[in-house]
């Protein structure tokens, strides 16, 4: 990617997360990047099609940045899981902006991410390796047969995320910042623990 329009997509990002399309100015993306409003129009057109390109940019950031290990179905179908979850809640750890913008794009109705087909098959694609190691695991009698794969997506994605999401009201509530390494690592394994609860065949009777 062009190094000028990776920059311009990085800091259109952050203004975008931050302060939803509406409240966006091409002015300050320019101003934070100490360029100016016509070399944004001349990489991007306007700023609806530069949004477009951010929430795309933003959907393979995260996408790309979610690491597992090795070959995940050479393991044990719960250890898969667990993992897939714990890489979500690293990638957006990593990539907070990504959660802030979501949510302002479902402020307004999710008109980009309903019309894209680049983002569908990336939430497809996750969707899907959540599916194979539910069968996996309700094959081999580990994981409850009741299981819907997108209800486990639900869950996980929530769960990684929704402390990103409320981050500033935790912080003045309760004085705690879940972006330190200690409560983050305590909040990824508490994360971990609630969804092998939840898929494991026992939990069924419960």
């Amino acid at each position: 990617m062009d190094p000028v329009v990776r920059d311009i997509l990085e800091v259109a990002l952050s203004e975008f997360a931050n302060y939803g399309f509406e409240g966006t100015r091409i002015e300050a993306i320019a101003a934070r990047m100490a360029t100016s409003k016509r070399m944004i129009y001349y990489h991007f057109g306007s700023k609806e099609k530069l949004y477009d390109a951010v929430l795309s940019y933003a959907y393979d950031l995260v996408s790309s940045g979610a690491e597992h290990p090795g070959d995940i179905d050479t393991l044990p179908p719960l250890e898969a899981l667990l993992a897939l979850a714990g890489s979500a809640f690293d990638s957006f750890n990593r990539h907070p902006d990504f959660i802030r913008l979501t949510l302002q794009e479902n402020l307004r109705g999710a008109p980009v991410v309903s019309a894209s087909e680049a983002i569908r098959r990336i939430n497809q694609g996750n969707l899907a390796g959540i599916a194979r190691q539910l069968r996996r695991g309700q094959a081999e009698g580990s994981m409850r047969q009741d299981l819907e794969p997108l209800d486990v997506y639900i869950t996980f994605v929530g769960l990684c995320s929704y402390h990103i999401a409320a981050r500033p009201a935790y912080k003045a509530l309760f004085d705690t910042d879940f972006f330190s390494p200690q409560v983050r690592a305590r909040r990824r394994a508490s994360i971990c623990a609630a969804l092998s609860g939840y898929v494991r065949a026992s939990a069924a009777a419960t």
